[in-house]
């Protein structure tokens, strides 16, 4: 995908090429956790956690801690093959995504 310019080329040269440059580092990691499948990994560790702190609601701040754990693990070896790292929520947006269920289905 190629971007639009921001400006034109004889105004602003090297801000312009510094822009490409950075778009196209983002397109490549973009790509490339694409077809590596992150997406899908970082949901399935999202899922189980949030099960796991569901389950044991007073644990929430134990269990994200594991999570994210967890992913700094797998990010220390993806960045020893120079791939990209995996994105772990915050602490807020996992306590935010924990009531959200529990608000869907205060059963639980």
């Amino acid at each position: 995908m190629k971007y639009p310019l921001l400006s034109a080329p004889t105004t602003k040269p090297k801000i312009e090429a510094v822009f490409q440059k950075m778009a196209a580092h983002f397109e490549e990691e973009r790509r490339l956790r694409e077809q590596l499948g992150y997406l899908e990994v970082e949901r399935e560790g999202l899922e189980a956690a949030l099960q796991m702190a569901r389950e044991h609601p007073e644990s929430k701040h134990e269990v994200w801690n594991w999570l994210s754990y967890e992913f700094k693990g797998m990010n220390q070896r993806l960045a020893e093959m120079d791939a990209p790292p995996l994105r772990c929520v915050s602490l807020e947006t996992f306590v935010a995504f924990l009531r959200a269920e529990i608000a869907k289905d205060p059963a639980q």
